[in-house]
């Protein structure tokens, strides 16, 4: 795993050079780094459409190499970490996710350690949404969902959430947070964070407690920002 990563850095390196000289958009390469950190299949999902569009013979054997690389990892520190947490736990988890190659692979080791899970992703229709729901309100033991579940829904019967990987902007985070942390919840939250160190995800755990520290000095509490945000008008409006 550790392995996959460093090759996977070492390629953003390289094509981040190459790109800003042929002057190619290099966002890809920026969340190509992100979802290695996620998991190596939802790494392989990008560096597929990276490997069918590519002309360069060079690139398209690197590309293949690190496929390969990728295929070939049967599971990841973070996996495990999410199915002993879930056991240790013993209740509903809700655990939150940006990539749908994630969502799959976690699923499929939850189930294999004998936990009853359900997944939610933007492909749902509203209707599949709260059936999904229902179902994890009844019978579900994790609930597992992409940004997609971060909005709409409330599980204020679910008190645990994992945050498999994190994204950028803390807002989302605290919109994750707000479908278990809201009125009606009776218990404690317990929010558990995951983070690699020693790669951009330990970046983004400092880039997001800046972001927060910022917001609450010059606005206020997160929470309070939030509650207020339950409307039609944007940020900006409501500043």
């Amino acid at each position: 795993e550790i392995a996959f990563y460093r090759a996977v850095t070492d390629f953003v390196q390289e094509e981040y050079h190459r790109s800003t000289n042929l002057g190619q958009n290099r966002l890809a390469l920026i969340t190509l780094q992100r979802e290695a950190c996620s998991s190596p299949w939802a790494a392989a999902v990008t560096l597929d459409k990276m490997r069918q569009v590519a002309a360069d013979p060079a690139v398209v054997a690197r590309l293949n190499q690190l496929i390969d690389q990728a295929m070939a990892i049967e599971t990841t520190a973070k996996l495990d970490k999410v199915v002993e947490l879930a056991q240790t736990i013993g209740e509903k988890v809700l655990v939150f996710t940006e990539y749908r190659a994630s969502l799959t692979h976690i699923r499929q080791h939850l189930e294999a350690a004998g936990l009853a899970t359900l997944g939610f992703d933007g492909s749902l229709s509203k209707g599949r949404k709260e059936w999904s729901k229902f179902l994890f309100q009844q019978y579900g033991d994790v609930l597992v969902s992409t940004e997609s579940g971060g909005e709409g829904l409330n599980f204020q019967f679910c008190h645990h959430l994992i945050n498999f990987d994190l994204p950028w902007n803390p807002m989302r985070v605290e919109q994750r947070i707000g479908r278990v942390h809201r009125l009606g919840q009776t218990h404690d939250v317990e929010i558990y964070n995951f983070a690699t160190l020693g790669t951009i995800e330990e970046h983004i755990v400092y880039l997001l407690q800046e972001k927060i520290n910022m917001f609450e000095m010059v606005i206020g509490e997160l929470d309070a920002i939030l509650h207020r945000l339950d409307g039609d008008h944007s940020l900006e409006t409501r500043i």
